[in-house]
């Protein structure tokens, strides 16, 4: 049984559909990346799984359990994190501030060991965890985001497009800790406009087009699959 699961899934903004149909498995311990054109619906198909978008049709189901009728913050208790598409931190709230409000779904556990680990993986955060998060960098920011969603000690970890607007040192960065929290034992869901960073460290991959699921394989695969590289990894 896949520790998340996406059957047929549909959701609508008023009369328009922006997925349908869309069939996603993730097993426990994977990286799987959905990739796409602008407008393919991969944004839409996260935010269905995480609860902020209501699914028309379709099931979510998270270890054996149903979960498309829970509100996100339920989700989130259950072990589904989000790092939205923009960041979304509190820019008047403190580094340590912000990543305290993840600790919402701890359920009275003592976080200490959940900000081990986020200082871990980010020193920068530890350094500047009196700093503003609005006066930090992008990559700071994003930095920042990854930990808040981090220290709800997710199960699966879904990232939308964790390296959108960062200058390159800090892509290669954000992209090895993804691979270090999946190694760590998070499964993550990944979607990214970087297909090729994207790809290089996934162990599947789904292809979205016009909100349907086109084509899916392994990272490898799709890498060296001569469509994709023309369409989403720029030829050669």
């Amino acid at each position: 049984m896949p520790l998340l699961e996406v059957k047929d899934l549909e959701v609508r903004y008023g009369r328009i559909k922006a997925v349908e149909h869309i069939d996603v498995a993730v097993e426990a311990g994977e990286v799987v990346v959905l990739i796409g054109a602008n407008g393919a619906g991969k944004t839409t198909t996260m935010r269905a799984v995480s609860g902020l978008l209501a699914a028309r049709q379709g099931s979510i189901t998270f270890k054996g359990e149903d979960v498309t009728r829970l509100k996100g913050h339920r989700r989130v208790a259950k072990g589904i994190s989000l790092v939205p598409e923009g960041r979304g931190i509190f820019p008047g709230m403190t580094v340590r501030e912000n990543l305290e409000m993840g600790t919402y779904a701890l359920k009275g556990k003592n976080p200490e060991s959940e900000y081990d680990r986020v200082f871990e993986l980010f020193p920068r955060l530890k350094e500047r965890s009196t700093q503003l998060g609005g006066t930090m960098s992008g990559g700071e920011q994003q930095m920042l985001a990854i930990g808040r969603a981090l220290m709800a000690s997710p199960e699966v970890l879904l990232l939308d497009e964790p390296s959108m607007g960062l200058a390159p040192q800090f892509i290669r960065q954000i992209f090895s800790i993804i691979r270090e929290i999946n190694s760590q034992g998070t499964t993550v869901l990944l979607v990214e406009q970087n297909a090729n960073q994207a790809l290089a460290i996934a162990d599947r991959a789904c292809v979205l087009e016009a909100g349907r699921l086109t084509k899916t394989g392994t990272g490898k695969e799709l890498l060296a699959d001569n469509t994709i590289r023309d369409v989403y990894l720029g030829g050669g």
